[in-house]
């Protein structure tokens, strides 16, 4: 026996869209969680791994960063990292002898991140890089600094020594090798983008028309004036652009959707043999009570 819907069709159709919606509204929830756009604790811990390049074709391990969260109050998910300190792992004979030979070949040491801090397995990095004899000459003291937005996306990383440029003449030329066992001394700062001060249209501007932020009073004011042209719209019976109502595509036209919906329903739906028969019969009796 073929499957009928019954009749009852756009009962059918509203449920199938709530719970499509109901699908959409999950996925969206999911995608933010994947992303990390989820809500934080404050005093949370993260974690992110650093790697670096010793030979100049290859990236290993070499330490974390440790890392307490100072979350929004407005919004849960946006946070800051509050005081980074790095764990760096010390070198190896191999890694030492490779940190060498790359500073006497002039090469360039490069560390990167994970451009997802809250996610070091993404696989997706961000990357600095110093001349590798400046390292050696600065005894392995560095400084990381990590630009990131306030959902933990890194956009940038800075690397330097701690000591700024190259520190050979203060060694009196001397070529600097590192031992066995020794530590890089790293320190992490995570810089997060603010938004500028905004700016008040009506300020006096000088000649390069530049204007100042504006001040509590300067802002009341413009606050009443646009009040009193509100008010001055609608007593003119014109309706103010805020207040204009802005309707989506299915608001504007949702009953010809609906038809079109409950018509295409209709039709698509398959017909009772014993109706049809009935039918022909009603058909058959009504030419024979004409031939009479």
């Amino acid at each position: 026996m073929p499957f009928r819907l019954p009749r009852a069709r756009p009962l059918y159709l509203g449920i199938l869209f709530g719970v499509f919606s109901a699908l959409v509204a999950c996925a969206v929830a999911a995608s933010e969680v994947a992303r990390g756009a989820r809500e934080r604790t404050p005093g949370e811990k993260l974690t992110f791994t650093l790697e670096h390049s010793i030979d100049g074709k290859t990236f290993t391990a070499t330490g974390v960063v440790h890392s307490k969260l100072a979350v929004d109050r407005s919004d849960a998910r946006n946070f800051r990292l509050s005081a980074p300190k790095a764990e760096r792992e010390r070198l190896s004979e191999s890694d030492a002898e490779k940190l060498n030979a790359l500073a006497k070949a002039g090469g360039t040491y490069r560390v990167r991140a994970p451009s997802d801090l809250t996610n070091s397995e993404s696989g997706k990095w961000v990357m600095a890089s110093v001349d590798a004899r400046c390292l050696l000459d600065g005894g392995l003291e560095d400084v990381l600094t990590v630009h990131a937005d306030d959902r933990g996306r890194a956009y940038g990383i800075e690397y330097a020594t701690a000591r700024g440029g190259c520190g050979g003449e203060r060694n009196g030329g001397a070529e600097q090798k590192v031992k066995t066992g020794a530590m890089f001394r790293t320190t992490v700062q995570v810089r997060v983008g603010k938004d500028a001060p905004g700016l008040n249209p009506n300020a006096p501007t000088d000649v390069r028309g530049h204007s100042a932020p504006a001040t509590g009073k300067q802002k009341e004011a413009e606050k009443r004036r646009e009040a009193e042209r509100l008010a001055k719209e609608r007593r003119d019976g014109a309706m103010p652009p805020s207040e204009k109502r802005t309707e989506t595509f299915f608001q504007k036209h949702w009953m010809r959707i609906m038809l079109m919906a409950y018509v295409a329903a209709y039709l698509c739906a398959p017909q009772d043999a014993n109706a049809r028969a009935g039918a022909q019969r009603r058909l058959d009796a009504m030419k024979a009570k004409k031939r009479r």
